[in-house]
């Protein structure tokens, strides 16, 4: 049989037809493809290289921003009367407020010192250590801040900013900070773009002061030489045609390069030739060489190919429609050559014909069996998904929702107040004694006291507030369009609730209390700190005394919401 219907590769068609359709199209794609790549290599390597000219520009322009920032908010501070009063308690006060702590970042100082250069306060939290600056204090002036060159005091780069503090009184004295090199690697992480290339800062001593890898390149010092291998004098340099440049790591990149002279900040903006090349492959090129070129032959070999395929495929797909349409009683396939591939191919259905036509009906019957099964499984499928949701969602013992089920609520009550700015509340609530519940009378004890509190917590809800199982014998409670007050008021009633229940375990009354803590949601901490909240007012309670509400006040110590 397979013999039979074999056929010898002069006598093909299709071969014919491969050798006559591939090889003009090879050569005429092959020399359009050399062509076409090397111009729009060139092309591409020009847009990136005005692109990324444009990422430097806009990079210098944000970190002399933050600088400029920066600088004015110390010469305001150095204008503020407990600043000028130069005392040191008030000063010292002053610096260490959250207010002014909120406005540098960790490990940025703040120092302030008499018209003799002693230091008189700082913003350290505990005592006042004194820190070292490399500032010449005779250049400090009224008329302009002075600048320090980038060093290193702690891990990370740091610029020292000075200016002139008056006081008619005391004399003149002196306000210093510390410029912290991680407000450019927040800015610069956060500005370039993804996948498509990297900043790199260096200082006019070549040192590097951001790299994306800040672990490698920022715990200790390093110079640029070490990446790039090529000469540079960061004040001087320039970048005026793509040209690629090969690193130490063996890769190669296309970088543009600008310098800010008034904060000694040098800026390069990094491309991979990998990047740049990937876009160069195979879609835009072969796409548009095999279409302006493979046209012309191909429309001169369709000509031939109908003659000799067209007529004789026309016969074949006139009986497989047929067949497609339930129209099995139809005349064999007749072909002039029985050698070629069709005559072969037509043998072939012919004598498949005889099979699909015994089958054809049994599989009409089967099918719409199978439809009606299929039916009924995606319904069965459909309400055990459902099922599976729900108890997913929801807590088994006392069938209050559980932390997932609350976590997404509360994500979703966040999104309201952003729109109506209306408040909401978290109640923490715990079970007192617990422990000695289980302890004493078992899990079956302690479980019909769970699923007692919850459900007598529950009728006291609104329709709209929520109480879930959090953990344990925690629950948490969501309090939609209700300040801090009207939560405590809430809680309170949930505590009287369950201090006059009373739980019958086998015969013995069981009398349980609850201790609450209280937080309003704050947009500033987010939902998870806003409820941590809620569980420190929650461990205030418990530690001193239990069976009460303890609400988180606003106005409460910032240090201890850390």
């Amino acid at each position: 049989m397979s013999q039979r219907l074999s056929t010898k590769v002069s006598q093909s068609i299709i071969f014919k037809s491969i050798c006559l359709l591939v090889l003009p199209m090879t050569l005429i794609t092959c020399l359009g493809t050399f062509v076409y790549l090397n111009r729009l290599k060139t092309e591409e390597l020009n847009r990136a290289f005005e692109k990324n000219e444009i990422h430097v520009s806009n990079a210098i322009k944000v970190a002399n921003s933050e600088f400029k920032q920066f600088e004015n908010r110390l010469v305001f501070l150095a204008k503020t009367s407990d600043v000028q009063s130069l005392d040191k308690t008030i000063a010292s006060s002053y610096l260490k407020s959250y207010s002014i702590q909120s406005l540098f970042k960790y490990r940025e100082t703040i120092s302030l010192f008499d018209r003799r250069d002693s230091l008189i306060c700082n913003n350290f939290m505990l005592g006042n250590k004194e820190i070292k600056y490399p500032i010449n204090f005779d250049r400090i002036t009224s008329h302009q801040t002075l600048k320090t060159k980038w060093y290193r005091d702690t891990k990370e780069p740091i610029k020292a900013f000075a200016t002139v503090v008056e006081d008619r009184a005391s004399g003149d004295g002196s306000l210093v900070a510390s410029f912290s090199s991680q407000r450019l690697w927040d800015i610069f992480t956060s500005t370039q773009e993804e996948k498509k290339g990297f900043i790199v800062a260096i200082d006019g001593d070549e040192n590097i002061i951001y790299h994306p890898d800040l672990r490698t390149w920022l715990t200790s010092p390093h110079k640029i030489g070490e990446l790039i291998n090529q000469e540079i004098d960061p004040r001087n340099f320039k970048i005026s045609n793509p040209s690629p440049t090969e690193w130490s790591d063996g890769n190669r990149y296309l970088m543009s390069y600008g310098y800010d002279p008034a904060y000694d900040i040098g800026v390069f903006y990094c491309q991979s030739m990998e990047e740049i090349e990937k876009f160069l492959i195979l879609p835009k090129i072969m796409g548009l060489s095999f279409l302006l070129f493979a046209i012309f032959t191909i429309l001169l070999v369709a000509l031939w190919q109908y003659k000799i395929l067209g007529k004789p495929l026309a016969k074949v797909i006139k009986h497989i429609t047929q067949m497609t349409e339930d129209k099995l009683n139809v005349d064999e396939i007749r072909v002039k050559n029985s050698k070629d591939e069709i005559g072969q191919l037509s043998k072939a259905f012919n004598e498949l014909h005889s099979t699909i036509k015994r089958q054809i009906l049994e599989l009409n019957a089967h099918r719409n069996l199978l439809e009606q099964e299929v039916k009924q499984r995606t319904q069965e499928l459909e309400l055990a998904n459902a099922k599976l949701n729900k108890i997913s969602r929801t807590d088994e013992l006392t069938g209050l929702p559980n932390r997932r089920d609350i976590t997404e609520t509360i994500n979703h009550e966040m999104g309201r107040v952003n729109r109506s700015h209306k408040p909401f509340c978290f109640i923490f609530i715990d079970i007192d004694h617990f422990k000695n519940i289980n302890d004493t009378y078992g899990h079956s004890c302690g479980d019909l006291i769970l699923k007692s509190v919850a459900q007598n917590i529950r009728s006291q809800l609104r329709k709209y507030d929520v109480i879930a199982r959090y953990g344990g014998e925690e629950f948490l409670t969501l309090l939609p369009e209700t300040d801090l007050e009207g939560a405590v008021v809430v809680a309170e009633r949930f505590r009287q609730k369950i201090q006059n229940m009373s739980v019958d375990y086998m015969g013995c009354p069981i009398q349980v209390t609850i201790t609450l803590g209280v937080a309003q949601y704050n947009e500033k901490l987010g939902a998870e700190r806003s409820i941590q909240l809620a569980d420190k007012a929650l461990y205030e309670g418990k530690t001193s005394g239990r069976n009460k509400v303890v609400a988180w006040k606003p106005e409460q110590d910032a240090e201890k919401i850390l």
